[in-house]
């Protein structure tokens, strides 16, 4: 009874120190050395320090902890869970996206590559052998301790550092005090104690309330893979297909499924065989679950209640409809949902579509990545999208450094990404590596008594990170051979890369584009009207969608009609002018770019480039509100 009146004093002293120091914080911008070290006479709490803790069990923090350990930093790895691996692992995501470079191979070396191997080399993986693995990566180096089933009360902050951690783990406070600190939590949770600034969702593209769908990854027994071969086969649900341990495809089965729960859908089928004994048991990625906040813990509850609901009819569906899954059961749900976008924190340096689309390297790069920009459903009514397909492009180390916060690094899907970036940069390889390269940053930093800010500008430490993650010489010769990016027409670029940073125009899995189509005046006006309202342009007046809507048709796109629209969008009176005055007017107040004036002499139909070339000059015009130009890095 004393000891657990102990713990509740302790916890209620360190609640109202940590209030104060926030207080501090948020009135002078520094908080000296303030309240949670000052545990003086309360039972149950311990202190102790590291030069380096990383929080979060993720696979990307397993990394980083791993990386330092062998760095020959003592290390602390802080886990909420009883054991590692996360999303992996918990969340029962056993398939790999991989990002391969021009050549087929792995871009992703390092400790993920001696991870990948020893779990099976493959795009899939068990989840048993997955955390046994991480389990013993982490036992191998005595330079770590784990803290597991550890919960985040608070952290004390001096002059932009963070100087102690606060847990409780058991029955016991502990205060760290702490010289380096990487967060690899899935949201950036400890970072955002901090006060480093961050934004939800699609906010940088004036969506904010725009977040990918989360799944609830269906957990299956009794699967005759055999018979769900012959449906394979057959084709009989779309392209499908299937090898030893892992089937995908099935499209129309996401078109055929009725859900019961209306913010529930199914797309086409990802299945992956954990085991096979005379069955098999399987790990199905497929439903998405929408109206979901993915950093509110009771609204992400409340979503896994409802699609552990959904899973018994989705089993129904599946034994009636696919081969295989006859005699199919239910097996335990993984304990948490697979949440694909939360927070992006604000960085040193945010990563943009402009990046991708160039396929950059930059030359402080410590991860390659190339996977597509595949940005998941957000909503039951509408598919999600893949903007284009990037050949390979670097992460810079200063996408990791947040702002505000001089000894701390981010890493995984809440690192200093753009939101549409982030739809590649996202997958678990990249998080992984960019991990490792924060485990190591983070050493090189103790050892030579310098910010981890200033590594970035010192050209012999990014090289001594590049080789220590086996990436040097391929990002010597990407270097070397200059950014080749998807895009080559020099008048079309910063157009197209101003339609594209706002999501507004895909390309694709094959990066088609279409730019010799014609285009609808419809299509036109409304990419005007979503480009004036994601940059929250002042001149959208609330007439101006409705008159673009009239002035507009399905009909292809002329150039007086484009000059009509433009004219409509800057809510002059069309009316009182004859469709030969369109045109001029137009390019009287400046609505008509030089390259069309020059090239479109006559009113003609119009190409999508000609008229990508119109939008983006257009929206240009309108600068963003410092809002949103802080939180698109600056520009």
């Amino acid at each position: 009874m004393q000891k657990k009146l102990y713990r509740v004093i302790a916890l209620i002293v360190i609640g109202l120190l940590f209030i104060n120091a926030k207080v501090i914080n948020a009135n002078t911008g520094t908080a000296g050395n303030v309240g949670a070290t000052d545990t003086t006479g309360i039972g149950s709490v311990s202190r102790s320090s590291f030069p380096l803790v990383v929080y979060g069990g993720e696979p990307e923090g397993v990394m980083a902890a791993v990386a330092a350990a062998r760095q020959g930093v003592r290390t602390l790895l802080i886990m909420e869970r009883e054991t590692p691996g996360g999303l992996m692992t918990y969340g029962g995501l056993n398939y790999l996206d991989i990002n391969y470079g021009p050549d087929g191979r792995n871009l992703n070396r390092g400790l993920f590559s001696e991870w990948h191997h020893r779990v099976g080399g493959g795009i899939s993986f068990s989840i048993g052998k997955a955390t046994r693995v991480f389990q013993e990566m982490l036992a191998a180096e005595e330079n770590l301790q784990v803290y597991n089933n550890s919960r985040l009360l608070g952290i004390s902050l001096n002059k932009g550092k963070i100087t102690e951690i606060v847990i409780e783990r058991g029955d016991k406070v502990r205060v760290l005090k702490v010289d380096r600190v990487i967060d690899a939590s899935q949201d950036a949770d400890l970072a955002v104690k901090a006060g480093v600034p961050y934004f939800k969702g699609g906010a940088d593209i004036g969506l904010p309330d725009r977040h990918m769908a989360v799944t609830l990854i269906l957990h299956m027994g009794n699967i005759d893979w055999n018979s769900l071969k012959r449906d394979v086969a057959n084709q009989k649900f779309g392209p499908s297909f299937i090898n030893r341990d892992h089937a995908w495809g099935f499209v129309k089965i996401g078109r055929l499924y009725q859900p019961q729960d209306q913010n529930i859908k199914l797309r086409g089928l990802n299945i992956v065989i954990e085991e096979v004994n005379n069955r098999a048991e399987v790990y199905i990625n497929s439903m998405l679950i929408f109206n979901v906040n993915p950093t509110d813990r009771d609204s992400l509850a409340e979503a896994y209640r409802r699609g552990q609901q959904e899973a018994e009819h989705v089993l129904e569906f599946l034994q009636d409809n696919l081969g295989g899954f006859k005699e199919a059961v239910l097996l335990e749900s993984p304990a948490e949902l697979y949440v694909r976008e939360g927070r992006h924190i604000l960085a040193e340096y945010q990563l943009r579509v402009e990046d991708l689309l160039a396929n950059r390297i930059f030359a402080d790069t410590v991860a390659l990545s190339s996977y597509p920009l595949d940005y998941q459903a957000s909503t039951p009514e509408y598919d999600g999208f893949v903007l284009f397909n990037p050949e390979v492009y670097g992460i810079p180390l200063r996408s990791l450094i947040p702002k505000r916060i001089n000894n701390l690094l981010v890493v995984g899907r809440s690192s200093g990404y753009s939101s549409l970036a982030a739809a590649s940069a996202r997958v678990l390889p990249t998080g992984m590596t960019t991990g490792e390269a924060a485990g190591i940053a983070a050493a090189i930093s103790l050892a030579r008594g310098i910010e981890l800010r200033e590594i970035p500008a010192r050209a012999e430490l990014i090289k001594q990170i590049q080789s220590e993650l086996k990436i040097r010489k391929t990002v010597d010769y990407f270097l070397a051979r200059g950014n080749r990016g998807l895009i080559n027409d020099e008048i079309l670029l910063p157009y197209l890369e101003e339609l594209l940073s706002w999501g507004l125009v895909i390309a694709g899995y094959k990066n088609d584009f279409r730019l010799e189509e014609g285009i609808s005046g419809r299509e036109f006006a409304h990419l005007i009207v979503k480009g004036l309202k994601r940059r929250e342009a002042p001149i959208l007046y609330e007439w101006v969608p409705g008159g673009l809507e009239t002035m507009s048709s399905e009909k292809p796109l002329s150039r007086n009609q484009a000059a009509l629209l433009l004219l409509v969008a800057v809510s002059k009176r069309v009316s009182e002018m004859s469709p030969d005055e369109y045109y001029p007017r137009a390019v009287e107040l400046g609505l008509i770019p030089s390259f069309i004036q020059e090239t479109v002499r006559s009113d003609r139909l119009l190409s999508r480039k000609e008229a990508y070339i119109i939008i983006g000059d257009f929206l240009k015009k309108y600068p963003l509100p410092a809002r949103l130009r802080n939180i698109r890095g600056g520009e």
